[in-house]
């Protein structure tokens, strides 16, 4: 028997192989050859066929999905084609003026909260805090407007929750989370804002990470407006996301790490806790006070320490590590007022023995 007339008993269609339906045939070398080729022809061109449709694939998610591709990263069992819930803005409808705000932080509760002493310094604090918290209500108020989701994030987050206002310790601005890279939005809540009190003469700047409302003498606290990008299941800060002005930038030169990329549902739905004399916005979950940012602690750590975890030295010109047993909470207890939650979630805010108020605690914003 010639080599040419070997039959080659066995051959797996590759039609038929993809209904596992093998079978036997009988063909010559001549034939083997030709069916060989139609073969090889058609899969070269299925491979052909597929890396087009992976190529056009691509393109068209990139051109129409609004993921930032410079900070997203892929979310593991997510799953496929899934969309962001989109939550409607609930309005801060009450927007009380400076002298309603500081009539309220002249009642006993507040003086304690602000200093015990209403006179001197602590007269001039209050004053000074009246005039922030009202920037911060119309600033919410404003973005709102603009349909901009808004919420307290990183101390100022942690300052309602721990004790229903600025951090009355160590603390010298109102962070707000904007979720939105719409700066002539942004810009146009802002000015709104400011011409609601033309007399401080006051002016924004641009920062790394959004906007700045610089502290002046009477505004002792100023006011950052932190800009953040979402995806379907993910959030980060973005800033103006250029080179030389963006979070990247901001968290590399003061943290030396890239900004966190949080879970969409650590920020939504967004809850509401009193700041001030007013319940806002705050974070879906407390996940963005206990990362890294706050020490990596994990949960509730917050509530443990305060006051930074570094210092800065002027002498050695870098940062200082704080030691944690020099950061306990507990050490301010009876200097500070403190939020302590009841058993039937009232939260109770206490200075030492005295209890300050009791009000509901976070609620949901849905």
């Amino acid at each position: 028997m010639s080599d040419q007339e070997i039959t080659r008993r066995i051959h797996v269609s590759v039609n038929n192989a993809e209904k596992n339906d093998y079978f036997i045939t009988d063909i010559s070398d001549a034939s083997f050859r030709r069916n060989h080729g139609r073969v090889a022809a058609s899969e070269s061109n299925r491979i052909r066929l597929l890396g087009m449709v992976v190529f056009f694939t691509i393109v068209i998610v990139f051109f129409t999905s609004d993921v930032d591709f410079t900070t997203w990263v892929p979310m593991k069992h997510t799953k496929k084609g899934i969309k962001r819930k989109e939550y409607p803005i609930q309005m801060l409808q009450d927007v009380p003026t400076v002298a309603e705000i500081e009539s309220t932080l002249q009642r006993e509760e507040h003086r304690r909260i602000h200093g015990d002493n209403i006179e001197d310094v602590a007269r001039v604090r209050l004053h000074s805090l009246a005039h922030t918290y009202a920037l911060t209500y119309k600033l919410i108020h404003e973005l709102q407007k603009q349909q901009i989701h808004v919420t307290l994030t990183f101390g100022s987050h942690l300052g309602a929750l721990r004790h229903h206002g600025v951090i009355p310790f160590e603390e010298k601005d109102v962070d707000l989370a904007v979720f939105s890279t719409n700066t002539s939005k942004i810009k146009r809540a802002i000015r709104a804002t400011l011409r609601t009190q033309p007399h401080l003469n006051l002016t924004f700047s641009e920062a790394y990470f959004g906007f700045q409302i610089p502290a002046t003498k009477e505004l002792q606290t100023y006011i950052d407006v932190w800009m953040f990008k979402n995806d379907a299941s993910q959030t980060t800060c973005v800033g103006h996301q250029l080179p030389d002005k963006s979070c990247k930038k901001w968290y590399r030169d003061f943290h030396d790490k890239p900004p966190p990329i949080y879970r969409h549902d650590a920020w939504f739905p967004f809850r509401t806790e009193l700041f001030g004399t007013e319940r806002v916005p705050i974070p879906a979950t407390n996940i963005p006070i206990e990362s890294f940012h706050f020490d990596d602690g994990g949960p509730n750590f917050w509530n443990k320490t305060c006051g930074p975890d570094r210092r800065w030295w002027e002498n050695g010109q870098n940062w200082l590590q704080v030691d944690m047993r020099e950061r306990k909470c507990s050490h301010k207890y009876n200097a500070y007022p403190f939020v302590f939650k009841k058993e039937n979630g009232i939260e109770q805010l206490r200075q030492g023995s005295v209890v300050i108020h009791e009000v509901d605690g976070v609620s949901l914003n849905t």
